[in-house]
């Protein structure tokens, strides 16, 4: 229902268009900045990030290098501007331009090898920040980081590169979690928020979140409701697609490799015109089962996937921009295994669909940065089984048992306003709705009650976050808030005739404050507090349920002035940063209030009266930790780079007043590696060890928590450029066929090998 809206909001954004282009048609075309980037051999550097800033600080115009390494800016007021052109591994390069209604102004941007470009992160304000800028603590995870990685998926990305913990299944099943949050792998409602190029990605299993598109992906960390809204507790991935403009280039792949897996990929962008660009990215993979670590055979671990996306650009008048995008995912055939204990005893097979899409209509007008998106997903799920220790199923094995259909849609709207020489404001409102459907159904076919009702979350926020600079630059303080009305309600559900549908609305508020401080010419510290909250589940909420327990019966029924769970978090910490390293050691506490507790009774009296049960709040959590990133170059072709979250400690109180630690959060996580560039050689060997996990035993009586193994998992990745568009690539997961599980009794692949042939143009 929800989704058939979005064309109404295209048009609408068209619509804004049209008056924008009519308001500004009459406009002076202003000046043109145009250039070329290059390193010290006079060899082209494509892909380099090319900005213009006013005298204030703020980038008004972003691009990048094409293929011959040019960019260009058109329609550049009359003014001074500082031009700034970044790319990992080169110093970063700066010019003074000035500019007039005719002025043409060539660059010649020539960078050095052997260092590190400032970054520039979109997450912590919503809006382009420089890094050393941000009181908050944010990993990057670049287009060579996404290259060079071992990785299926995003879950094998975020893993292996960022100080994050994930929950990972066989079978396209996988989370999430940051700074001691638990990972989660289904819900609406998690503690970390995934985005898609800043907004809601409606992904509720990250293991379907595939790479061929993406230019890079920020981890922030710590809680940031302030900004984004509920989920963002532990704190928010933002994976940033690509928008290549210049002339036309990309590549196509194709390879195979252990477990009889076969891939071919594609993706292309650039300029059509001097207005229009686009990008677009096709992938397919296909995989046998997997052999472990131990040396056996996993059954049922194959599948298949395809997925893709584009983008399409339009320039408009007055420096006014059209963007819309599309996102698609499907994979079929997926095993998903039992515990291995159950040998195959309990197999399932499912087909997972994902369809997304967002426009986006961004602009300048003063010093006011505009822009208004709308976007909605789609994601659905299909589960069969396929072997079964009930007799009675075996006739109709493999049989279709359970289904679920997940809609999103919303709008954002945004005014960055830099309102005096030292402040800025990030005003802005968002809108989401949610639905939730799921079905089940006998062996038969015959469709039966589903476990949870449909339902739906309504979603209206508004935030700002002001930014001050001091003592020219050297001091940043930023203070924001968020106010959110979250309306959820259950719905009549086909089938579930003992559950009585009902809504409930409440008001959330957030604030937030952090500071950073130049103590020195590389150094600076940085303080940040916020709060985070995710709302509960529908079910705890809303409606209620009759059943029968022994003979008497027992209603379990929602709380409407059930609270949200919140989070009060803070970190601090001190980075260094040169042309040759970079360094952050960053210390977090957070306490977590009014959790939920389940099955509480209020109401017991004699029989035949009901018991009534409900959920309340009451429960607390306590993390605190540390995290150490580090990065040096040593020389031109050769980095070495790693990070390590270490937990001071990581509890949670049960409902019986004792405390543990919470699961699936080692204590100890610390990745390394090294890049080596030479001759025609491209190489990456990283390693990522994990210690300190504890999970319930399904397996034993009374599923008591056990002790994880610990483990080290080593990855190799090589390019060797054939020729100038010509390369091939080999990968190596799991090097030394470490037997290991991110899962207790799901164990992951062991030792694997790939090679691609690439071909660029």
């Amino acid at each position: 229902m929800y989704t058939r809206s979005f064309p109404s909001l295209l048009l609408f954004l068209f619509a804004l268009v049209l008056a924008s282009s009519a308001a500004t048609h009459a406009q002076s075309p202003g000046a043109l900045i145009a250039g070329v980037v290059i390193d010290e051999a006079g060899s082209v550097i494509p892909g380099a990030r090319v900005t213009i800033a006013d005298d204030t600080g703020v980038v008004v115009q972003t691009t990048s290098s094409d293929g011959a390494g040019a960019f260009s800016f058109s329609g550049v007021p009359t003014g001074t501007w500082s031009l700034s052109v970044a790319m990992e591994l080169f110093s970063p390069f700066s010019q003074i331009v000035t500019t007039d209604p005719q002025s043409n102004v060539p660059v010649r941007a020539v960078l050095k090898a052997g260092g590190f470009a400032e970054s520039v992160v979109v997450t912590a304000r919503r809006v382009e920040t420089r890094l050393t800028e941000t009181p908050q603590k944010v990993e990057v995870i670049d287009a060579t980081d996404i290259e060079r990685s071992v990785a299926a998926d995003i879950t094998d990305v975020l893993k292996k590169n960022a100080g994050v913990d994930v929950l990972q299944y066989t079978g396209a099943l996988s989370g999430v979690g940051i700074r001691g949050f638990r990972p989660q792998i289904s819900g609406i409602n998690k503690r970390s928020l995934l985005l898609v190029d800043g907004r809601p990605s409606g992904v509720t299993n990250i293991a379907t979140v595939l790479l061929d598109n993406v230019e890079r992906i920020e981890v922030l960390k710590g809680a940031a409701s302030a900004v984004y809204g509920s989920s963002a507790m532990g704190g928010v991935i933002n994976v940033i697609t690509r928008q290549s403009r210049g002339k036309i280039g990309g590549n196509l792949r194709i390879g195979g490799g252990s477990f009889g897996t076969s891939e071919v990929a594609g993706r292309a962008g650039g300029s059509i015109s001097s207005a229009v660009d686009f990008d677009a990215a096709v992938g397919f993979l296909d995989q046998g089962d997997i052999r472990m670590g131990n040396g056996e055979t996993r059954p049922a671990t194959g599948y298949t996937t395809y997925d893709g996306g584009g983008r399409l650009g339009v320039k408009l008048n007055g420096g006014w921009r059209l963007d819309g995008r599309i996102d698609l995912y499907r994979g079929r055939d997926i095993n998903t295994p039992p515990d291995i204990q159950a040998g195959t005893i309990g197999q399932g097979r499912k087909n997972l669909e994902r369809t997304g899409g967002d426009a986006r209509l961004t602009g300048r007008v003063a010093t006011h940065d505009l822009s208004l998106t709308a976007y909605t997903t789609a994601e659905s799920n299909h589960t069969s089984n396929v072997t079964s220790s009930n007799p009675l199923d075996l006739p109709y094995l493999p049989f279709l048992s359970f289904e679920s259909q997940f809609d999103w849609a919303g709008m954002q709207a945004k005014d960055a306003w830099t309102w005096s020489r030292w402040n800025s404001i990030v005003l802005g409102v968002d809108y989401e709705h949610v639905t939730s459907v799921s079905r089940s159904y006998l062996r038969t076919g015959e469709p039966t009650a589903p476990f949870s009702a449909d339902s739906n979350k309504r979603t209206a926020g508004v935030y700002a976050e002001n930014t001050m600079k001091f003592g020219d630059g050297r001091t940043v303080v930023t203070a924001g808030a968020r106010v959110d009305r979250i309306t959820t309600e259950t719905v009549v559900t086909p089938l579930k005739i003992n559950f009585t549908p009902s809504e409930t609305t409440f008001r959330v508020f957030n604030p937030s404050v952090g500071i950073t401080h130049a103590l020195a010419s590389h150094l600076r510290a940085h303080f940040a507090i916020g709060r985070g909250f995710i709302p509960a589940e529908a079910s705890f909420l809303t409606g209620f349920t009759t059943t029968i327990v022994g003979g008497r019966v027992q209603i379990s029924q929602g709380n409407p002035n059930l609270k949200p769970e919140r989070s009060t978090s803070f970190d601090i910490g001190a980075a260094w940063t040169d042309t040759s390293t970079r360094l952050d050691v960053t210390a977090f506490r957070t306490v977590v209030n009014d959790r939920f507790i389940t099955n509480v009774v209020v109401s017991n009296p004699a029989p035949p009266d009901p018991i009534v049960l409900s959920v309340t709040n009451g429960l607390d959590a306590h993390i605190s930790g540390l995290d150490i990133e580090a990065e040096r170059r040593l020389g031109a072709r050769v980095g070495v780079f790693g990070n390590a979250t270490h937990y001071f400690g990581r509890k949670e109180r049960l409902p019986s007043g004792e405390e543990q630690d919470i699961l699936n959060v080692p204590v100890n996580t610390i990745r390394a590696g090294v890049d080596v560039d030479v001759w025609r050689l491209g190489t990456r060997v990283s390693g990522r060890y994990v210690q300190g996990r504890k999970d319930n035993n399904f397996n034993a009586p009374g599923f008591p928590i056990v002790n994880y193994d610990n483990f080290t998992v080593v990855d190799a990745s090589v390019t060797y450029n054939l020729a100038r568009r010509h390369a091939i690539v080999a990968t190596i997961n799991n090097m030394f066929d470490a037997f290991y599980y991110e899962k207790l009794g799901y164990p992951l692949q062991g030792a694997s090998f790939r090679l691609s042939y690439r071909l660029g143009f």
